[in-house]
Parts: structure tokens; C-alpha cells; sequence
């Protein structure tokens, strides 16, 4: 697609590339990227040379490039953005979560005393001590099933003197596996709030450079309606200086006797008039002057009372603007229509798991297991043997008892109507983030039809307001001489001043309406961070 307008040799040289850094407090400056946190960017600016503005006689010089770059660094609205992205940022760690490795350990002491029920004890009182220690570590696998380890170890004691061995030491040692066969099985279900986590990520960014995208084209609207106001001044500045003009010859002519006093009555009310015009003007540049300030955010009061030069010139050059192509350039580059396809992701996500459980549970254990007991006892010669829990852990270790298992577990509600209720949720959530997204591509031909058409029709005024201002002045100037020969009056003179002073008053107007129907219309098909050369950079945990 061919450029839109014609950059200025210092808008060239200014378009250098601008990372907005996106890390946990970014900062944005244009054609460099800081690692500062947020509360640089805030903090007291006490001199525009610190935001790199120069001062020339009392004002500010401000290009469109710096205003730009400045809002991007410090803009109030920006920053509490860039927190909730940070933030948005985090949920993708927290979803892995789910992949921890749990470690567990507990251990008990307990201590019985009970009755004897048996002769053969010896005892009218049986006393019982026993300790256990026990750890475990489980892990979830990426298709739904559970991997664990536990080592338990315990020390039985009974005052029971028929209990052999007596103190007893058990060891085991276990490995288990539970595996969803049917229900929660696959990759899908278990790192669904990882790829949502991922997918919320990636619409956050969509939406932070939406909000990019907005304070962009407030700084360049704000920019160009200074200018304007600035430019009306002037318009202002140079009606008043012909009534002026007008007025000083016709008091020389009524002291000299060759005009009647009603002339001079006539040429000072037009004086009066364009004097109040320009309190108004002024009125209006400074609204706009404040209007950037508070995008830029300048918080120090002493600041605000510098004036601002607007030193970015309106360019008009003017290039025809293919609509279908446009058209297609807004639909891939959109932040909004990137991030409607994004959600779209995520309720397909939604139902993929939804039917997923709507199938019957069939789970899949399997365990093996090392066992171990030891301690005092006796031989096989009926010799006391002192034993302890180190021979019970050797055992363990020799693998000398050992077992498994396989199982698998049934389940399913014969209705299954929570499964099935959510699965049909999830599809018409589906069907209904697809039709909001045909509805947002409608929007967006529509727009940049608006747009597009908004630019060409500026283009046109602006021709034709140069026209209309040639041909006020060749009338004014015609007119003064009617004056200066008697065949005109100072009202009539006055009348096509002001019809002078509404043209060239069209024309600023006209071409600041253009820059303001060309930035919108470089939104409205996403390119104005390529505009003002303005990059996304990654975030710390976004892939």
C-alpha cells in the first residue's frame, strides 16, 4: 500500500523504532528501550530538558514525535495499564502450577493402654507405642494421570510378650500410577487453564496495544487542535491588523475632512469585534496547551505555565487510498479483531473439554511396593535376636518382598445431565463469540469505509478552501481600491475582511481536519504504531 501522506525531512529522521517494554513496569520511549519501573516514569519532572524538549524563548518546542514519545513514557492511563498486563502476565506461571511437584511428610506418636482379653499375655494391662514417618511426592503428567512415590516407616512396640518381633520395625516403599482412560485424559484437559492462561495473555497485549493505539491518537488530535487554535490566532491576529489598518486611514481622512466621523464609528466596531475574537482564540490555545499537558502529564505546576510551540508542521501531500486493500490490512492487523479470534481460541478450548466430560470415567491404577518388617524376635532355634530398623531398610533394599497391582475403576451418572448441559453452554458460547466476530469485521468495513472516505473528502476541502481564501483576498483587495477611490464604504470593506478572515479560517481547519481524518483512519486499519514507529516489545513469561 502506497504512504498516505508525505513525511516532513524531521519527521523522517524522527522515526526511529519505539519499544514500549512490557515488563513487569515498563516505560515507552521512542527509538530506545528502558528498563525503568513505573515509578520513574512518574515521578517529579522539574525541566522539559528531562523529557528532551528544548526551550526557546519562554516556550516549549514541542514536535508531534515528542509529544508522542513522552505521553507513551509518562501517561497516567498507560501505566495503570501496563500494570493490569503485568499482572495478566503472572496468571501463565500460576496456571503451571498445576505441574508442581508436591512433597508431603507426616509423622505420629501414639501410646495405647487396654485390657488384656487372652491368658496367653500375661497381662492384666497390654501397653502399646507406636511411631510412624512417612513421605511422599506426587506429579501430574501432561495426559491427566498422577504419578506418586511414598516411603513409610513405623516402630510397633507391645508390652504383649506373644507379639514377635516386638519392638517391629516396617519399611515400605510404593510407586503408583492413576491414569484417566476416558474422562480428563489427553493433553487438552490437563493444560487447559494453561493454554487459557497463555491465550488471556496474548488478548492482554491485543488490548494494551489497542490502548497504545488510543493514546496516540489522543496526543496527535490534541497535538493538531493546538496547532489549529494556535493557527486561528494568527487568522485572528491578522483580520484585527487590517481593521487596525482600516480604521488609522480613516481617521486621517476625517481629520482631513474628506470622510464622515460614521466611518471611523464603523471601522472601530469592527476593531472592537476581532479584539474579542482573538480572547477567544487565545482562550482556546491554551484548553488545547493543557489538554497535552495532561496527556504528557506534567505535574509540576511551574511546568504548566510554560507555553508550548507546536513545531510539527500539517503536511497535505495526499495519495489515493485503495479501500479493498485497506480493508484487508484492518482485518489482519486490528488489536481487536486479533483479540476476538484469540477468545474464539479459548471457547473452542472450553468445548473440546465440556464433551470431555461428558464421557464415562475409566481410571487405571497400577502400583508396585516393597515391603519390610524386623526386629527383636527369636530365631528359628528359638534364640533371642536383637534386630532393628536398619536391617528392616536393608530388606527394602535387597528387594526382598515385593508386590504389585492393576485396577481400573468404572463410574458414569446414568443422565449425565451436568456434562451434557455444560457441553451445549460451551457450544453456544462458541457460536456466539463467532457471530460477535462476523459483527466486528462488518464494523470494521464500515469504519475504515468512513475513514477512507473522511481522509479523501479533507483532501478535497482543503483544495477548495484554498480556493475560496485566493479568491477572498483578490476581493479584498479589489474592494480597498473601490474604497480608496470613494466607491466603497468602511462597512462594505469590513464585511469582506471578515469573509477573508472565514476562508483562510476554513483553510487551517481543513488541513488540520485532514492529519486528524488521517491518524483516525491509520487506526481504524492498525497501523498507526507503524505510523509513529512504535513497537511492542516481549514480556518476561510471554512466549
Amino acid at each position: 500500500m502506497r504512504p498516505f501522506f508525505h513525511r516532513s525531512p524531521s519527521l523522517r529522521r524522527a522515526g526511529t523504532a519505539v519499544c514500549i517494554c512490557l515488563l513487569a513496569l515498563p516505560s515507552m520511549v521512542m527509538g530506545s528501550e528502558i528498563t525503568t519501573t513505573a515509578g520513574d516514569e512518574v515521578g517529579e519532572i522539574k525541566d522539559f530538558s528531562q523529557l528532551g524538549i528544548e526551550l526557546v524563548d519562554g516556550e516549549a518546542r514541542l514536535s508531534l514525535e515528542e509529544a508522542v514519545s513522552a505521553a507513551l513514557r509518562r501517561n497516567l492511563s498507560l501505566i495503570v495499564e501496563r500494570y493490569r498486563r503485568s499482572q495478566t502476565i503472572q496468571g501463565i506461571e500460576e496456571a503451571m502450577g498445576i505441574y508442581d511437584l508436591n512433597l508431603g511428610a507426616d509423622s505420629t506418636y501414639s501410646e495405647n493402654t487396654t485390657p488384656t482379653s487372652s491368658t496367653l499375655e500375661e497381662a492384666l494391662v497390654l501397653d502399646t507405642d507406636n511411631i510412624s514417618a512417612n513421605v511422599n511426592l506426587s506429579q501430574l503428567t501432561s495426559y491427566g494421570g498422577v504419578a506418586s512415590l511414598a516411603f513409610n516407616n513405623s516402630r510397633f512396640s507391645s508390652s504383649n510378650l506373644a507379639v514377635s518381633p516386638n519392638p517391629q520395625f516396617s519399611v515400605t516403599f510404593g510407586l503408583q500410577f492413576d491414569q484417566p482412560l476416558l474422562r480428563n485424559f489427553g493433553r487438552t484437559v490437563t493444560d487447559q487453564s494453561i493454554l487459557i492462561a497463555r491465550t488471556n495473555t496474548a488478548i492482554s497485549r491485543e488490548d494494551f496495544q489497542g490502548q497504545v493505539e488510543g493514546i496516540i491518537q489522543q496526543v496527535a488530535d490534541t497535538y493538531w487542535q493546538l496547532v489549529e487554535a494556535r493557527e486561528q490566532l494568527t487568522v485572528a491576529q491578522e483580520s484585527l491588523t487590517l481593521a487596525q489598518d482600516l480604521h488609522e486611514m480613516n481617521k486621517i481622512q476625517v481629520e482631513v475632512g474628506t470622510m464622515a466621523p460614521l466611518e471611523t464609528v464603523q471601522s472601530e466596531a469592527g476593531v472592537a469585534t476581532r479584539e474579542e475574537d482573538i480572547i477567544r482564540r487565545q482562550a482556546a490555545v491554551e484548553d488545547s496547551a493543557d489538554a497535552l499537558r495532561q496527556l504528557v502529564n506534567l505535574d509540576r505546576v511551574e511546568l504548566w505555565d510554560i507555553g508550548i510551540l507546536p513545531v510539527t508542521t500539517p503536511e497535505i501531500e495526499h495519495h489515493a487510498i485503495d479501500v479493498a486493500e485497506a480493508i484487508d490490512v484492518a482485518l489482519e492487523n486490528r488489536p481487536d479483531v486479533r483479540s476476538q479470534r484469540l477468545l474464539i481460541n479459548n471457547r473452542e478450548l472450553e468445548a473440546k473439554v465440556a464433551h470431555n466430560q461428558k464421557k464415562p470415567r475409566l481410571d487405571l491404577r497400577a502400583t508396585y511396593g516393597l515391603n519390610a518388617v524386623d526386629g527383636d524376635g527369636f530365631d528359628q532355634q528359638g534364640n533371642p535376636v536383637s534386630r532393628g530398623y536398619t536391617d528392616a531398610l536393608q530388606q527394602i533394599i535387597d528387594i526382598d518382598f515385593d508386590g504389585w497391582s492393576l485396577g481400573v475403576t468404572f463410574a458414569y451418572p446414568l443422565q449425565n445431565r451436568v456434562a451434557k448441559a455444560r457441553a451445549t453452554r460451551a457450544d453456544l458460547a462458541l457460536e456466539q463469540v463467532d457471530v460477535e466476530l462476523r459483527n466486528l469485521e462488518q464494523q470494521v468495513v464500515a469504519e475504515v469505509r468512513r475513514t477512507a472516505r473522511a481522509v479523501e473528502t479533507a483532501a478535497k476541502q482543503i483544495e477548495s478552501a484554498k480556493v475560496s481564501s485566493r479568491l477572498a483576498r483578490e476581493n479584498l483587495n479589489a474592494e480597498q481600491k473601490r474604497y480608496e477611490n470613494g466607491l466603497s464604504t468602511s462597512f462594505q470593506v469590513l464585511e469582506i475582511q471578515e469573509d477573508l478572515s472565514q476562508a483562510r479560517s476554513r483553510e487551517v481547519s481543513a488541513v488540520i481536519a485532514y492529519r486528524r481524518a488521517l491518524t483516525d483512519y491509520q487506526r481504524s486499519v492498525g497501523q498507526l504504531l507503524d505510523a509513529y514507529s512504535v513497537e511492542l516489545a516481549a514480556d518476561d513469561g510471554e512466549e
